[in-house]
C-alpha cells in the first residue's frame, strides 16, 4: 500500500511543523515551492497524496495540484487555505474534482491527519499495481 504523501508550502517553519507532526503515522517528503516539487513528484513518486499551500511565490497551490493530476489521475490532493484563498480559486479546484480536500489554516493536527489517511485510502482504491509504491514500516 502507497503510504507517501508529499506537501509543498514556501514557509519552511510549516513543512518542520508537518515533518514534527506526522513523522512516525505517514512516508512524508517536503518542497518548497511548486517547480521544485514537481521534480520531486517525477523522480521519487508515486505519492498517494500531494498537500500544498494556496499561497505560494510563482505558482500557486490550486494550479500546481492540476498539474499534479496531470501526471498521475490517482493521486488524492489536498490544498491548505485561508478562507479567503477559498473564496478566490479554491471552491472551483474542488468541484472541478482536481481538489480531493481543502484545508483551511490553522489546521487542526486531527484533521490534517484525518486527511491524509483518507486520501491514502482513496488513492490505494484508485491505482492499480503498476501506480503503487510500499513503504517499510
Amino acid at each position: 500500500m502507497n503510504q507517501k504523501i508529499l506537501c509543498v508550502d514556501d514557509e519552511e517553519s510549516v513543512l518542520k511543523g508537518l515533518k514534527l507532526l506526522v513523522r512516525k503515522a505517514f512516508d512524508l517528503t517536503t518542497a518548497n515551492s511548486g517547480p521544485e516539487a514537481l521534480e520531486v513528484f517525477e523522480k521519487e513518486g508515486p505519492f498517494a497524496v500531494v498537500m500544498s499551500d494556496m499561497r505560494m511565490p510563482g505558482m500557486d497551490g490550486a494550479t500546481f495540484l492540476a498539474k499534479i493530476k496531470e501526471l498521475n489521475v490517482n493521486v488524492s490532493t489536498v490544498l491548505l487555505t485561508g478562507h479567503a484563498d477559498f473564496e478566490f480559486g479554491g471552491a472551483d479546484a474542488l468541484q472541478s474534482g482536481k481538489i480531493f480536500r481543502i484545508l483551511t489554516k490553522p489546521c487542526n493536527p486531527d484533521r490534517l491527519k484525518l486527511a491524509f489517511e483518507d486520501g491514502i485510502e482513496a488513492y490505494n482504491d484508485r491505482a492499480g499495481p503498476e501506480d503503487e509504491a510500499t513503504t517499510e514500516g
